[in-house]
């Protein structure tokens, strides 16, 4: 089994531990915006705290994230320089530990090189079922393991996995985010997640916060997980998951908001649901505006926040 059993305990509180002991702090810097989108700073504040709902995307947004995203598109920032990433690792760096556990002939530039050959493998496979497929990193990695000789079960795979995210891509929680998530909860909205993710994904709530996102207030049927789904945002699978339930709640889509990092995943997707859209913008590692990719042409979010605490203020 590549997926974690969610009733696993062992399992899970051995990989918890693996994702603390790899932590270290990570400050976010505020980056620059547009001129045009300034005003957006000053929005009116019912665009987000007064929402009966709020949904958060996870990588960048609740937690800093040292490549700004999760698996090839994390990766794509850090070669773009954005952060450290696998290019210019050093003999001692996790990348390269991690490579020589394989083989000693591998290096820490040989394991994402394998992993975006086999991601885009995949993505060419389901291209006729899907514009926006996700991956099974454990399933990536066991192919690996397998080739080397190397234990290639769940387990196995499970930990090469998240070692590997947490070498090109280090996490650490975003200032407030503890804080904004109970003042919310406490306040009786609505909240739930909207992420691309793999299985080791919500153990980043329990390593940092000490519990699951369930027990720290998020509805447990508006998380939403893209490897869970098979499909990563900005699919409309992913939204329409959350529509359903929001309505079952008796809660529209003009009464949620949806906070993220990255127009396209986050914005562009939120918008189409019909979600108030708040822009995370206190971190440049994280920040992703794609003026660049047409399918933004004259998208703007309800608002742009560079703090979470700014969620919470005055509830």
């Amino acid at each position: 089994m590549d997926e974690l059993d969610r009733t696993d305990e062992v399992e899970r509180r051995r990989l918890a531990a693996i994702i603390r002991e790899s932590a270290a702090p990570l400050e976010p810097q505020a980056p620059p915006l547009p001129p045009d989108w300034e005003g957006l700073l000053s929005a009116p504040r019912d665009s987000a705290a007064g929402s009966r709902a709020l949904l958060f995307d996870v990588y960048g947004t609740l937690f800093c994230s040292a490549a700004g995203d999760i698996g090839p598109a994390g990766e794509a920032g850090a070669e773009a320089g954005i952060s450290g990433g696998p290019a210019g690792e050093t003999a001692d760096s996790p990348l390269e530990a991690l490579a020589r556990r394989c083989d000693p002939r591998l290096t820490g530039n040989d394991l994402p090189a394998f992993f975006r050959r086999k991601v885009s493998e995949i993505h060419r496979s389901r291209a006729a079922e899907t514009a926006w497929p996700e991956v099974s990193a454990p399933k990536i990695w066991a192919e690996l393991l397998r080739e080397q000789g190397l234990a290639a079960d769940g387990r196995a795979s499970r930990e090469f996995a998240l070692r590997y995210e947490l070498a090109v891509n280090p996490v650490w929680p975003m200032p407030g985010a503890a804080e904004t998530i109970a003042a919310l909860r406490d306040s009786g909205r609505v909240l739930g997640i909207i992420s691309n993710a793999q299985f080791f994904t919500p153990l980043l709530f329990e390593a940092f916060f000490g519990a699951p996102p369930e027990s720290l207030g998020f509805d447990p049927e508006l998380i939403i997980w893209s490897f869970a789904m098979g499909e990563a945002k900005p699919s409309p699978r992913l939204f329409d998951a959350a529509l359903r339930t929001l309505a079952s709640r008796g809660i529209s889509a003009a009464e949620t908001s949806f906070v993220g990092n990255d127009m396209l995943s986050d914005i562009y997707g939120a918008a189409r649901a019909g979600f108030q859209c708040v822009l995370f913008a206190g971190d440049s590692r994280s920040l992703r505006l794609r003026h660049e990719n047409p399918l933004l042409r004259g998208l703007r979010p309800s608002r742009i926040i560079r703090s979470l605490g700014e969620l919470a203020a005055g509830i």
